[in-house]
């Protein structure tokens, strides 16, 4: 992606400012609830790039990507589209049930601004591309949830709109269809258009973006380029969050660290851990050390996960620690003994019950 980060500009897209949506769900007969979906959301899409949204199922990130894509409007805040054409490419992206997969196409393709007669022109490459053969012609209710995104898919991808938006389409149908849409995404991506895209799989938001959203609970919990960083503390946080206890302000004070929590516990103001704890550079690491508990963690012990993860460094086969402490609410600070120097490699806080994780 390297020359299209040369071509492209700092020009927005689209701006969220202090953009919130609320929901009524009907608890009973007579009883009624507010749900925040979106709380407070700011930040801007440049024309051009590539951003991945991530969160766990039922953050937010649906309800932002139909706010982003103009089919629902903020109950605070306001939405700026600097572009003419948005299109959503979702499982249920606004099919009419009762028409055809053709009809459905050339619909989609009018509500975005293109006519009719182009859109019939295109038919034939969408319904090759779709892979659906005679139930082009059928309608979309005996479609499967693969067929409906092939052909939600087809479409966008034949519809050039200014910005597109993916939410998980990649995660279904067969893998040589996945296969074909991630090559048709990467070539969106090298042209000038705006792609956002939502999904669980890290390897291809790596693959694919060039900057990240992490969503939580309807809040912006970080954002930016520094996608290790930032998947690194995703990853934490989810395996945290079921004892209700966060991670946040997560800094590598030393890019060569690879560090990763497995086994946790916690006791009253404290949290006793088990994690693996790899240098990318060949070297002896003695003791690993946890302040302000001043706790020297046991080890190395043998690795054979993190080793195959890192095959060429001899040193990830044994590179796992046990009975770590961390002081809850407190910063807290990891060091290695890198052949029998003491260096300060991490920081973080850890935090119960944060506001914007619930």
């Amino acid at each position: 992606m390297d020359n299209r980060e040369n071509r492209k500009s700092r020009e927005k897209a689209i701006e969220l400012k202090n953009v919130a949506v609320h929901y009524t769900e009907s608890k009973s007969l007579f009883k009624r609830e507010k749900y925040q979906a979106l709380k407070d959301i700011s930040f801007d899409v440049y024309k051009g790039e590539t951003l991945g949204i991530i969160g766990r199922n039922g953050a937010g990130k649906s309800t932002l990507l139909r706010l982003l894509a103009g089919i629902i409007k903020p109950d605070k805040g306001e939405v700026i589209h600097h572009c003419k054409s948005v299109s959503l490419m979702a499982l249920a992206a606004g099919f009419d049930p009762n028409l055809s997969g053709r009809q459905n196409a050339v619909i989609s393709g009018m509500l975005i601004g293109h006519s009719k007669k182009e859109m019939l022109s295109k038919l034939e490459e969408i319904k090759e591309f779709a892979e659906l053969g005679d139930f082009f012609e059928k309608p979309v209710k005996t479609y499967s949830s693969g067929m409906r995104a092939r052909l939600g898919f087809a479409t966008a991808m034949h519809t050039h709109p200014d910005v597109l938006l993916i939410d998980e389409v990649l995660a279904v149908g067969d893998a040589n269809f996945k296969q074909k849409a991630e090559k048709a995404i990467t070539d969106k991506i090298q042209s000038d258009i705006t792609v956002i895209l939502v999904s669980h799989s890290e390897q291809q938001m790596k693959r694919l973006c060039e900057r990240v959203v992490w969503v939580e609970s309807g809040k912006v919990v970080k954002s930016g380029s520094d996608l290790d960083n930032i998947f690194q503390l995703y990853r934490m946080n989810m395996k945290f969050s079921r004892s209700g206890i966060f991670i946040e302000n997560f800094e590598k004070l030393d890019p060569n660290v690879e560090f990763c929590f497995e086994s946790l516990e916690f006791k009253q103001d404290k949290l006793v851990f088990n994690c693996f704890f790899c240098y990318k550079i060949d070297c002896e690491i003695t003791n690993v050390k946890v302040n302000p508990a001043n706790v020297v963690l046991s080890g190395p012990f043998a690795s054979p996960i993190v080793g195959s993860r890192y095959k060429k460094y001899q040193i990830a086969y044994k590179s796992r620690f046990h009975c770590g402490v961390c002081i809850i609410n407190k910063e807290n600070f990891i060091s290695a003994y890198i052949n029998n120097v003491e260096s300060i490699v991490l920081k973080f806080k850890i935090v119960k019950n944060r506001e914007g994780y619930e």
